[in-house]
């Protein structure tokens, strides 16, 4: 492997001017400057993450910090493409990128291990409630961070998140446009992230459009998973006044109410009409294809980033909140309400 000095020899200049090169300071003449890069380039040279930090006070690492345990993250395609969005970016900044994911039952233990390391220029946090709480404490530390979702303090700044208020409204909409008028709603935790509690106000305002509220009994929760889907819609499908359609709050969960809705011999879209929210792979996979609300998680996760590298760069201090649009997809999983 080329060191240092072999840079410095094949480029007839000093060592000192190749750190000057590496740190980006000023002071060093555009030609030289291009006479070192050439010779790095010619030599493949790799400066490490040490050399680099200690020359620009940099570590040339950026956290993700997921306040959910490695199980869950890496079973959920919608996370997964914000990571890789996220990837995309410090992948093409050259830097590394540290996943720091939460213990069983505790979503801060992500964030307090972190702060532990101090070993960061900034981190892309995941919305939650207790976890942005926790967030905090990195800007404390002058840790440059921005949230993928909202902000729960009193400061809403710093974050990028898509039009969940929006796309609920829509998927709601469209069933009420088909002439459903008894629509169930399976929700993610309660009190988890604001981004359950817009989708929920979109579904509402959505309803209050058409003269409807939403019937408390027509209201239950998941987790998120397929399974908490399909345990959650067992007392909808069996209620004795059936919801004609059911919007849940991801597509996950919408496959888990399509088993039950399957067990039950019940026909989607004939006796049940099914809205999920996402767009992940899966909603073109199962059958019927899943009528959903298309989230762009991979580009959600680039903005993210890109917003980071400039607060770290000093480029900007703080930034208002970034609201990237949704787009309601259509598919077979929908139809007229059954009349009996």
């Amino acid at each position: 492997m080329a060191t240092i000095y072999d840079v410095a020899r094949r480029a007839s200049v000093s060592t000192t001017t190749v750190s000057k090169v590496l740190s980006n300071t000023p002071y060093v003449s555009a030609t030289t400057k291009a006479r070192v890069l050439e010779a790095m380039r010619e030599l493949q040279y790799t400066p490490s993450l040490v050399a680099r930090g200690l020359s620009g006070n940099r570590t040339y690492v950026v956290a993700l910090v997921v306040p959910y345990e490695l199980n869950y993250l890496f079973s959920d395609p919608f996370l997964l493409e914000i990571i890789r969005g996220v990837e995309d970016v410090t992948n093409e900044k050259d830097y590394n990128l540290l996943l720091s994911v939460a213990r069983k039952s505790d979503q801060r233990s992500a964030y307090t291990r972190l702060l532990r390391t101090g070993y960061v220029d900034g981190a892309i946090t995941i919305e939650t409630f207790e976890g942005d709480e926790a967030a905090r404490d990195l800007e404390a530390r002058g840790i440059a961070r921005v949230s993928v979702g909202y902000r729960s303090d009193a400061n809403p700044i710093n974050n990028v998140h898509c039009d969940d208020y929006r796309g609920a409204y829509e998927a709601v909409t469209h069933l009420l446009k088909l002439g459903h008028r008894r629509i169930g709603v399976v929700s993610g935790p309660a009190r988890f992230m604001i981004a359950m509690e817009e989708r929920l106000r979109g579904t509402q305002e959505a309803l209050a459009a058409y003269g409807l509220t939403l019937d408390p009994a027509l209201l239950v929760y998941g987790d998120f998973t397929v399974e908490s889907g399909y345990r959650a819609s067992k007392p909808l499908l069996e209620n004795p006044e059936r919801p004609t359609a059911i919007f849940a709050m991801n597509d996950r969960m919408a496959a888990g109410v399509l088993r039950r809705a399957q067990e039950y011999s019940l026909n989607v879209p004939t006796d049940l009409s099914l809205v999920g929210f996402d767009d992940i792979p899966l909603t073109g996979l199962v059958e019927p294809p899943l009528t959903t609300i298309h989230q762009p998680a991979f580009r959600l996760g680039q903005v993210a980033t890109q917003k980071l590298f400039e607060l770290i760069n000093d480029e900007l201090k703080q930034f208002e909140p970034i609201v990237l649009p949704v787009e309601l997809v259509v598919r077979s999983s929908t139809a007229l309400p059954n009349q009996p």
